[in-house]
């Protein structure tokens, strides 16, 4: 799944690339001038997962400036894996032994400094950027279909490890509604550190198209319950690549 997405953030880069340099060739020369805000949001994906982004800079200097970074992602447990009913033709692949459904949201700040400058409009600005702050780790219970005592039909559970019925996989159809489970979210507080080279393409100096690559830890005092059975993490560690769009003012 994650290496699909990949293919199509690499697509994704190479059309707007492509983009920008038929509008630069098209278009009028601008004036380059300092613009002292940025904001520009995408989406990321990382080593265990995906989600969305949003970031929002200000100038200090010319080549330094402030950002608020802001993001939610999923989580995954890197021992999870699908399986199916292979009893019933029906039957739907589901996450056996997983608890909860986990989203980590991050929110913090950050200084991003110029290595390379873009002296032309068509060139790339090379920085790299820092970021810390706090993180919820928000979990939803799994629910999974399950047959009844009775043979007729199935019910929809949530998922118990301990259940006698649920602990064979062959009593189990597949996975409930995803929505199901919404309201009994947890929190779970804790915090984020990142470290990431960013790369700006734009061809216009008023907009933002930006490649960013880096890893980011996140630590909890406690353990995130994803699985059953198996040891759950409070650090993850994890590499990830965004691709940004937005403007300056």
């Amino acid at each position: 799944m994650r290496y699909n997405l990949l293919f199509i953030f690499v697509l994704f880069l190479g059309s707007a690339m492509a983009q920008d340099s038929m509008l630069v060739a098209g278009g009028q020369e601008e004036v380059n001038i300092l613009y002292r805000n940025e904001a520009s949001g995408g989406l990321v994906v990382h080593s265990n997962g995906f989600g969305v982004t949003f970031k929002r800079g200000w100038h200090l200097t010319g080549y330094k400036k402030h950002l608020l970074d802001i993001e939610l992602v999923s989580m995954r447990h890197p021992k999870q894996y699908k399986q199916a009913n292979i009893f019933y033709a029906d039957a739907k692949p589901f996450f056996y032994g997983k608890l909860n459904f986990a989203y980590f949201l991050r929110g913090g700040y950050g200084r991003q400094n110029v290595l390379y400058s873009k002296g032309e409009r068509s060139g790339v600005e090379v920085r790299y950027n820092y970021y810390v702050g706090g993180t919820i780790g928000i979990t939803k219970p799994v629910y999974l279909d399950v047959i009844d005592s009775t043979r007729r039909g199935f019910v929809t559970e949530k998922y118990n490890p301990n259940d006698p019925i649920q602990r064979q996989p062959e009593n189990i159809i597949g996975p409930g509604p995803y929505f199901k489970g919404f309201d009994e979210l947890k929190f779970h507080p804790g915090g984020y550190a990142k470290l990431a080279i960013s790369f700006e393409y734009s061809g216009w100096h008023q907009k933002v198209t930006a490649l960013e690559a880096g890893v980011v830890v996140d630590a909890f005092p406690n353990r995130i319950p994803i699985m059953a059975e198996v040891k759950n993490n409070w650090l993850y560690f994890n590499f990830y690549v965004s691709l940004l769009w937005g403007g300056k003012w």
